[in-house]
């Protein structure tokens, strides 16, 4: 059913043409977030509460975006416009100074300079189908890389971690679950008994599964993919991909990393074991993508 017709003005302007950049965890979306929050006239978010708990309501219930797609896509719609607000309050370029309480909700001097809007998050990812219903006009970015370094990484990373504990991972709801990667009732009765490395496995696995779902889902207009290892040495081409996809001026000298993009770190930071039990998971994943 084709949503009502919805005008979103923030700031005074009108939300045109937004851009969501989504990836697995640790695959590379704040590169290239940190590139387009540096070029003119844009305001690239970072999921904030509000956002946070739209998309983990819709992450954890996927069916939700299909049977209430309207009242999601306003869900959506709603979280981001109080997102995007830019006050002397929530700017990052305004000085953290106390402003009086009457202005510290109207827009700040630099509001006025934004004419794109947009947000990176891997969370986004779970949430891509409703907000491609929410924004008719938005453009994705989506990030791959390799599900071996991808571990590694969230092995290293208490936040990561985190979402592995029991009393987060509540496996009641309903299947498939991307935001774990479980996709069976076995699945879901061993998942308990994995090793960590298996679990950061399989959140991979099911963050690239669901990447290439959306090919199908969206118009080639709309979603653009990156390979993080092409990055690399290759930011000219990707500054020039990303300009032409999204129209905005992105400058490849801010995709440029300051330390070791970390490619193929894996070799030395998993066990063996790990690398088993990775494998095991992702096996058809990683083949797929060339990474075997």
């Amino acid at each position: 059913m084709k949503q009502q017709p919805y005008i979103l003005v923030v700031n005074g302007t009108k939300v045109r043409r937004p851009v969501f950049v989504l990836g697995a965890p640790h695959s590379g979306v704040n590169l290239i977030a940190q590139a387009l929050r540096r070029t003119p006239g844009f305001h690239l978010g970072s999921i904030t509460p509000g956002v946070l708990n739209a998309v983990y309501a819709i992450a954890r219930r996927p069916s939700l975006a299909e049977e209430n797609a309207s009242g999601t896509a306003t869900l959506l719609r709603d979280a981001f416009a109080e997102a995007w607000q830019l006050t002397p309050l929530t700017c990052p370029r305004c000085p953290t100074k106390r402003v009086p309480a009457r202005k510290a909700a109207e827009p700040c001097r630099h509001a006025r300079e934004v004419t794109r809007f947009g947000d990176a998050s891997p969370d986004l990812l779970y949430c891509a189908k409703a907000l491609s219903t929410a924004f008719e006009d938005a453009v994705f970015v989506q990030i791959i890389r390799d599900g071996r370094d991808v571990t590694a990484d969230m092995l290293s990373d208490d936040h990561s971690l985190t979402w592995f504990r029991p009393s987060l991972a509540n496996l009641d709801h309903e299947l498939p679950n991307p935001f774990f990667g479980i996709e069976t009732e076995s699945e879901r009765a061993d998942y308990q008994g994995l090793s960590t490395a298996a679990k950061c496995a399989m959140r991979w696995r099911g963050a690239v599964r669901l990447s290439a779902q959306l090919h199908g889902v969206l118009d080639p207009r709309q979603l653009m993919t990156l390979r993080y290892e092409d990055l690399a040495g290759g930011e000219v081409e990707a500054a020039e991909r990303l300009r032409e996809f999204t129209g905005t001026r992105v400058s490849a000298k801010d995709l440029v990393r300051s330390k070791s993009p970390d490619i193929g770190s894996w070799r030395s930071r998993l066990t063996t074991e790990q690398c088993s039990d990775v494998k095991s998971v992702a096996r058809v994943e990683l083949s797929r993508l060339g990474y075997l």
